[in-house]
């Protein structure tokens, strides 16, 4: 059901029926839109009031609703921040339970920045406030970063970085239900960073991008990412070999991410030759009969690995046996790091952040 609504959404879908559809959340759109952007100026002008922690607070957030690569910007700044002799504490809101047999408690974005970060507190909760107030109670924290924060104005931020996905922006330019943006394009210049990632991409809009944003209004830094590979994770033996090793294997896919196709490509690059590509929405919780579809085609085209990605790697701990049953199928995980375009931006942006440690 959530992969036919995105289809709506993103205009993948096509038919008489869906046409009717998107009609009718055209006009819910517009109402969406308004709301948000009244709660914007309601914030803006002091009406409602903002929270203000006795930290600085870094936010990286999305104008859009799904994947962008937002998770990785978040460990590289908390990187940058232990760089620079500061604790920094993730806040992050959560998302979605992993269902039975996952084996992972928390949400995606939690268990995986815990398994890269294994020495940064990452709090989930929706309430981010109560959560970092409850952490300096008991503990110490010198920043926090607010995971997915762009649209979270009831906290006060120092730093708000909106990541935006070169290779599709903000699907068909309209807001939410009928389309993938959270607020209009303009809530762009409330930006203090803006950071692409993907740029490395074939489908990437790079220069198209840096134009709109000056037709927008936007005057904040634009800095450039790609998604690198770093390593190939056993999730059996927990080895980790060079992403060359993928160089002429056969595999399959395993996914659920935003941009699904995304993932192939880097994979593709890599020189891994792909079988089938299972691919699932974002957050998608992994079923017996999912993992079994997959082992089953794995066995009869003689398939003996399966790739997935940091992300999903989490929510696979508990599927393992199903996977191998009746084949011997090694499980992947592609672990990737997210690298800064070098230059003055990402001087200025690194600099940023040092000057938090100053305080």
């Amino acid at each position: 059901m959530r992969q036919f609504f995105y289809n709506v959404v993103t205009d993948r879908a096509d038919s008489i029926g869906i046409k009717m559809l998107q009609a009718i959340l055209l006009p819910l759109s517009y109402v969406y839109r308004s709301g948000v952007q009244l709660t914007a100026a309601l914030y803006r002008k002091g009406i409602l009031k903002q929270s203000h922690l006795p930290r600085p607070v870094i936010s990286v957030g999305n104008i859009t609703a799904g994947g962008t690569g937002k998770t990785p910007l978040v460990a590289r700044v908390a990187q940058i921040c232990q760089g620079f002799g500061m604790k920094p504490v993730i806040l992050t809101r959560g998302y979605m339970g992993r269902g039975i047999g996952s084996g992972c408690e928390k949400s995606d974005e939690a268990a995986m920045l815990g398994k890269i970060l294994p020495d940064v507190p990452v709090l989930p909760g929706a309430d981010r406030i109560k959560s970092a107030q409850a952490f300096l109670g008991g503990d110490q924290a010198d920043i926090f970063i607010l995971d997915d924060g762009f649209q979270q104005w009831r906290l006060a931020r120092d730093m708000d970085i909106v990541v935006i996905d070169a290779t599709d922006p903000w699907g068909n330019g309209k807001t939410l239900p009928r389309g993938i943006l959270r607020e209009p394009l303009a809530a762009l210049r409330r930006a203090d960073w803006i950071i692409l990632t993907k740029t490395d991409s074939s489908r990437a809009r790079t220069a198209h991008l840096r134009q709109r944003f000056k037709e927008i209004g936007c005057t904040q830094p634009v800095l450039e990412s790609v998604h690198q590979p770093v390593s190939v994770e056993d999730l059996d033996s927990g080895g980790n070999y060079p992403p060359e090793i993928l160089a002429g294997r056969k595999v399959c896919v395993l996914c659920g991410l935003g941009a699904p196709e995304i993932f192939s490509e880097t994979l593709t690059r890599l020189g891994a030759e792909i079988s089938r590509a299972f691919n699932f929405t974002d957050h998608h919780v992994y079923s017996k009969t999912d993992i079994t579809s997959i082992a089953q085609y794995c066995k009869a085209n003689h398939v003996r690995a399966v790739i997935t990605t940091q992300k999903d790697a989490v929510k696979l701990t508990g599927w393992r046996e199903e996977l191998r049953e009746g084949v011997d199928v090694q499980l992947f995980a592609l672990n990737i790091e997210l690298v800064l375009a070098n230059g003055k931006e990402k001087n200025a942006f690194v600099q940023r952040i040092a000057d938090f440690s100053q305080r």
